[in-house]
């Protein structure tokens, strides 16, 4: 009785037992057989083995048959924005305490002058090719700039001159030719020592004029005398007036060299100073010289080669030296 009660006991209690109970209920049955259980019957152990079996089955078929519940899907709304966080405004910085200005005086204004209106500038009138006449007076007019315009010449002061003056002196009234008529035969009158005494005035003024030329010719470099006197050369080969040829005569300037004479210049002087061409044309001695010249030998010519040739070395330093570049080169710009 007492088995049949506890198999009762658990055949009401098998469905409600877990799964992971069946190991026992199956030991339990195996000692209650065990222990003189075989007196229950049968259909008891039947029923106890049966719903056994059809608790594992049906709970096996139920945990199978049974249908998962579906997983719902979770759709994620999208995240609200969140608005932008506002940045700090930056800080204006501190202004820089600026530096003290001077106080500056106020000037007056110079009231504004009425600009005058440009005049128009007259038409060019179209150039016109000159003449040969005219380019050789330009050039004449260009070269007597450069030939120098001295305040007097150092020509000689006559008694004549001084007589002649004195004559006038006071006369401007009468005829110049009945003048100088009536000077000249008081002059040819005139005793020894008035003569003398004119002659002595003379040589004064000479002298002073002389001076006065020396030192305007001073204020003049040795350069530009020698261009001077070659312009003067030029001038009087084209200006054929007598006065013009007067007014053009060389400069003189002890400082300008000279050049050497040249061997038959030499020669030619030697010859000359013997008094031996006395009396005769200059032309006729001109040809008598140039004859003797070409009949001397090599070494009779020598001579007179020699000291041309010591002379001209000499002229070439002190040329360099006096004007700053050898002779026949034109001066530096």
């Amino acid at each position: 009785m007492l088995a049949r009660g506890m198999l009762a006991r658990l055949a009401s209690e098998v469905p409600k037992t877990s799964t992971h109970n069946l190991s026992r209920v199956h030991l339990l049955q195996r000692r209650l057989f065990s222990n003189g259980l075989r007196a229950v019957s049968a259909g008891a152990g039947a029923r106890v083995y049966n719903a056994l079996l059809g608790y594992g089955k049906s709970y096996a078929t139920a945990a199978a048959t049974k249908p998962a519940p579906k997983a719902k899907k979770v759709v994620k709304k999208p995240a609200a924005k969140k608005p932008a966080a506002k940045k700090p405004a930056a800080k204006p910085a501190a202004k820089k305490a600026a530096p003290k200005k001077k106080p500056v005086k106020k000037v007056a204004k110079k009231k504004a002058v009425p600009k005058k209106a440009a005049k128009p500038k007259p038409k060019s009138k179209p150039r016109v090719k000159k003449t040969p006449e005219q380019l050789e007076k330009i050039k004449i007019k260009a070269t007597k700039e450069h030939a120098l315009s001295p305040p007097l010449l150092p020509g000689a002061v006559t008694a004549w001159n001084v007589f002649f003056s004195e004559t006038l002196t006071g006369n401007h009234d009468r005829d110049p030719g009945t003048a100088l008529k009536a000077a000249s035969v008081k002059f040819k009158a005139l005793t020894p020592a008035e003569k003398e005494h004119y002659n002595h005035l003379g040589n004064e003024r000479t002298a002073a004029k002389r001076a006065e030329f020396e030192k305007w010719v001073r204020t003049h470099t040795p350069e530009q005398i020698r261009q001077a006197n070659l312009a003067r050369a030029w001038l009087r080969k084209k200006l054929t007036a007598p006065s013009a040829r007067r007014r053009y005569v060389p400069l003189v300037d002890d400082r300008l060299l000279k050049m050497p004479a040249s061997p038959y210049l030499r020669f030619s002087n030697e010859r000359r100073a013997t008094g031996d061409f006395k009396a005769i044309k200059v032309i006729e001695a001109v040809k008598l010289i140039a004859a003797e010249w070409k009949v001397l030998s090599d070494a009779e010519k020598k001579k007179y080669l020699d000291a041309y040739q010591a002379q001209r070395v000499e002229y070439e330093k002190k040329y360099l030296k006096t004007y700053g570049h050898a002779p026949g080169r034109k001066a530096a710009a």
